[in-house]
């Protein structure tokens, strides 16, 4: 059972923001209820064409989270699921919200214990949940208000990590351990079911249901991908055969990302795939129709190539044939599954924004027409975020 515990206090009102992104002190409260987002914004996840969430830290180190019902009109400020001030920057992958109304808040960094929070109403207030002692953060999702996966990496050096999986099933307060391979550190031959000690579980873990799960791992072999499935809640784990680009040559080909699967199509989803050939990236995506059974590499064209020191290009897809990307110099959209892409012209705040907020942090599409875009400053001492409601042709700042 969920300890108890009582609502957390909503959160002082901040003053209006500074034109660097952190807010100004002289500035007078903000009147209670509907508010503007007053901090830097570090993450943020939208649901639907009106409901999203963003977070961040104020001026004095607040972790701040904010909630629009309106596309992004008006934000209601929610309870902080941190007793005290924090300083630490939150990150892009601070809060899992499963539904519309259950969020789980994971602080990140490498300190112990780390913090871990559920609401159930929204934001307005937090129970405190408790973490395995070694988890200092690590790949997490929940594939329902109750039901979640957490893979930490307790020893990870010199391209190999010890690797447990952990399970909760009651949206986060208790976790069973379900898999871990530290057998391999003395038995390396013993293999079967467990995930290897080499490469890292740092792109992310996926599950269609409580059952069927893909963790992807960060490669350190030349011209192989590496992806492991699970069909029994992460108990047993075994390798997924995938091609890769016959354009890599001796590059380093990555799965990137876990995989998406869309709702509104049976058994289809994509994920993120790229490799490295000097100083530029080239992308492409895996696609599958059969719910992740098989996957089949879909190279793109010449065109999406970036340079190796940007950071993120957004790809993202909202269905096996229209997809978004940055390439650093513009917002590309597909209709055709990547096999061709058009340069989204005829708004300059797109452009204008981006040349002094370049590092994109999230790009998000839920449905063919409404996107958003979250972007920061070199030194990400300040964000902007963007709303588009014409598939990406103009935008507005929020």
């Amino acid at each position: 059972m969920p300890p108890d515990s009582t609502a957390s206090a909503p959160p002082k009102t901040e003053a209006a923001p500074s034109a660097g992104g952190h807010a100004a002190a002289s500035a007078a409260p903000a009147p209670e209820g509907k508010r503007q987002i007053q901090a830097r914004l570090t993450g943020f996840r939208a649901l639907d064409e009106g409901t999203a969430y963003a977070w961040g830290l104020a001026s004095g180190g607040h972790l701040r989270l904010y909630r629009t019902e309106d596309g992004g009109t008006t934000w209601a400020e929610a309870a902080s699921p941190l007793a005290a001030e924090s300083t630490a920057d939150p990150g892009p992958e601070a809060f899992r919200v499963p539904d519309r109304k259950h969020l789980v808040y994971l602080s990140a960094g490498h300190s112990l214990p780390a913090s871990l929070a559920i609401s159930a109403d929204g934001g307005r207030s937090w129970k405190s949940g408790t973490l395995p002692e070694e988890a200092s953060g690590g790949e997490a999702v929940f594939t329902s208000k109750h039901h979640g996966y957490l893979v930490t990496q307790p020893d990870a050096a010199m391209g190999s990590s010890q690797k447990r999986i952990y399970e909760t099933a009651d949206g986060g307060f208790a976790w069973a351990l379900v898999m871990d391979n530290a057998s391999l550190i003395q038995r390396p031959e013993e293999k079967a079911g467990v995930l290897p000690l080499a490469g890292f579980a740092n792109r992310g873990i996926a599950f269609r249901g409580d059952s069927d799960g893909w963790l992807p791992l960060e490669s350190r072999t030349p011209g192989k991908v590496t992806l492991f499935r699970t069909k029994d809640k992460a108990r047993t784990w075994h390798e997924v055969p995938l091609e890769v680009s016959s354009r890599d040559g001796q590059g380093q080909p990555q799965i990137t990302g876990a995989p998406v699967f869309w709702d509104s199509e049976a058994g289809g989803g994509w994920m993120p795939y790229e490799f490295r050939h000097g100083a530029t990236v080239s992308l492409g995506a895996y696609f599958t129709s059969d719910g992740g059974e098989t996957w089949q590499l879909k190279a793109f064209g010449p065109e999406t190539d970036v340079r190796a020191a940007l950071r993120s290009t957004g790809l993202t897809f909202l269905s096996a044939r229209e997809g978004w990307m940055w390439n650093g110099a513009h917002l590309l959209h597909t209709a055709d599954g990547g096999a061709s892409w058009e340069v989204l012209g005829g708004s300059g705040v797109w452009e204008d924004t981006l040349e002094s907020f370049p590092e994109l942090i999230r790009l998000e599409f839920v449905s063919p027409l409404d996107g958003w875009a979250l972007v920061r400053s070199e030194k990400a001492d300040a964000s902007r975020l963007l709303k588009t409601r014409d598939g990406g042709k103009t935008w507005v700042v929020l």
